[in-house]
């Protein structure tokens, strides 16, 4: 199943993620950015996860796992008690006050139909959001790993043949 996932190196904290996020979603946002001592940014949103308690939990079986594989919230079932924002191991689902019932990253569901990338991976200017299969991605992660290492070789091996000669 595809995800979104976090090259945490990569993310500086602009919070575009949450910007397009609240954007898309009628300016509320479904994901937020954790700071770490004040220093180290970490883009948070739902993990999707395989056995979401959130969903196990719901009294109304509001939530459900999608064609996509997303954990969503059908708010018209929602009647917003909030026990799936108490079990959930990373905090994610938010209680709207604004409606009254609870929301939570939706993987962007509609942008996935129409074969499109969720709009915090879109707008992440330094590509630390990724959107794919955890294995596909670290394939392209080694591979481009591997380009750097051979241009190290590559380099190192010309400053040895200049000091030879």
């Amino acid at each position: 199943m595809k995800k979104v996932y976090l090259v945490p190196n990569r993310c500086l904290g602009c919070e575009e993620c949450i910007e397009a996020c609240s954007k898309e979603h009628g300016d509320t946002s479904r994901n937020y950015v954790l700071w770490i001592d004040q220093v180290y940014p970490v883009q948070l949103r739902c993990s999707h996860c395989e056995d979401a308690p959130c969903m196990r939990i719901c009294p109304v079986e509001a939530i459900k796992r999608n064609e996509h594989g997303a954990v969503v919230i059908d708010e018209s079932l929602c009647i917003g008690c909030g026990y799936c924002a108490l079990v959930c191991p990373f905090g994610i689902p938010k209680f709207a006050e604004t409606t009254k019932k609870v929301v939570k990253c939706d993987m962007c569901s509609d942008r996935l139909k129409e074969g499109e990338v969720p709009v915090c991976v879109r707008n992440c200017p330094t590509m630390a959001l990724q959107f794919g299969e955890i294995g596909e991605l670290e394939d392209e992660r080694r591979k481009r790993l591997a380009k750097k290492v051979l241009a190290v070789g590559t380099y190192l091996r010309e400053i040895i043949t200049l000091q030879e000669a």
